[in-house]
């Protein structure tokens, strides 16, 4: 495949709109109604386990330790020769420009925050909202903007997010290939100045690559989800529910005193260009993108099917639905509910209907197209009725 060469912009480029806050100094006069603001309470940190590494990790490995073990994993330098490392190595316009050979002019998610201590990507005090603004830019803009900022003492965070890159940069990944993974699973591009994700989780598996500046990487596991102060799942900022807490390592804990016990099973890796952590999935992880002026991270999402013909995209639809349906139940029937829950989803694989003819178990079977179809149907019936 080849692909076009990549030429260095001229800074600063014009674009067809500025973000609220253009000029160095400029950022405190930002309108209240632009921004919501966040003043979380700092605290001392809490001593925690470093992240296990895997030095010259090769596929093999990857598949054979890694991903069964379900533990978080830091791999140094699997991308190390990536151009695009070799790139945001040799600074921000250079990186920058780099980029700009591949962009193929699609708008894409940014997010824009008022400087703040945490610097977060998440809730207002109050809850009701996000402490950003959301918008649909082409990179031309985000990038110039981030060349802009970057003369700034203290500038806005931003942030163009989860960009599928064979859309938005086509070439890039294959310029830059995943050695762990087949090629048909598609990166997905980070690119921002410093900023931090609240803790969350994703339902796939996730190698998350730094290409340029720096990230540290809080991993709890899913267990952890009640000492977390989880958001609801039909409100967040990402898919999945996010905490409330702007930064786990600096929250009050007295306000937030389930905390301590959630951050004692944490692991924490800081990742430079190179590198790459593999997150399994449900594991919460907070995400800090550390370098002031320009952090560049591309990531790989996947789910392999645990059987043939499962489907792979209701996680969470099954969770938000369980919610809906058993949450207002009393105890005790929901303790019913556990019970078959238990039987029927948690237990082990095929036990619930191992007295059933395989031709006949249907749900339990192996569904083909028709039949995972009819299934889907009749669930929207029932909700729609």
């Amino acid at each position: 495949m080849t692909t076009r060469a990549p030429c260095a912009p001229r800074w600063p480029l014009r674009s067809s709109r500025a973000w609220p806050v253009c000029s160095p100094g400029s950022s405190a006069r930002t309108t209240a109604r632009s921004w919501t603001r966040c003043n979380p309470d700092r605290h001392g940190g809490q001593r925690m386990q470093p992240m296990k590494e895997i030095h010259g990790i090769t596929r093999e490995r990857f598949e054979r330790e890694v991903v069964p073990a379900y533990e978080p994993v830091v791999l140094r330098g699997v991308v190390a020769h990536w151009p695009l490392v070799k790139q945001g190595e040799a600074g921000l316009e250079a990186c920058l420009g780099y980029l700009s050979g591949f962009d193929a002019g699609r708008p894409v998610d940014a997010l824009l925050a008022r400087p703040d201590p945490t610097r977060a990507f998440g809730y207002s005090p109050d809850q009701a909202s996000f402490n950003f603004l959301r918008d649909q830019r082409p990179y031309a803009a985000l990038f110039e903007q981030l060349w802009r900022y970057s003369h700034f003492p203290d500038p806005p965070s931003l942030a163009a997010q989860s960009a599928l890159v064979p859309e938005a940069l086509p070439g890039l990944e294959a310029a830059n290939p995943m050695p762990l993974l087949d090629a048909a699973i598609a990166p997905r591009l980070w690119v921002g100045n410093r900023a931090t994700v609240p803790a969350h989780f994703d339902d796939s598996h996730n190698i998350a690559c730094v290409a340029a500046g720096r990230r540290r990487f809080t991993l709890l596991p899913p267990a952890c989800a009640p000492l977390l102060y989880l958001g609801p799942p039909d409100h967040a900022p990402t898919p999945a529910p996010m905490s409330v807490v702007p930064d786990l390592h600096t929250a009050d804990r007295g306000r937030y005193p389930l905390l301590a016990e959630a951050l004692a099973q944490a692991a924490v890796a800081e990742l430079g260009p190179g590198d790459a952590v593999y997150i399994p999935p449900l594991w919460f992880h907070q995400v800090e993108a550390l370098a002031p002026h320009l952090n560049l991270l591309m990531n790989y999402w996947w789910r392999p099917l645990a059987a043939p013909g499962r489907p792979d995209d209701l996680h969470l639809a099954a969770l938000r639905l369980a919610m809906l349906a058993l949450r207002h139940l009393p105890e005790a029937e929901r303790e019913g509910w556990r019970a078959l829950f238990g039987h029927y989803v948690f237990g082990a694989q095929g036990a619930a209907l191992d007295h059933i003819p395989p031709a006949q178990r249907h749900l339990f079977g192996e569904l083909d197209a028709a039949a995972d179809a009819a299934q889907r149907a009749d669930l929207v019936k029932r909700l729609t009725r």
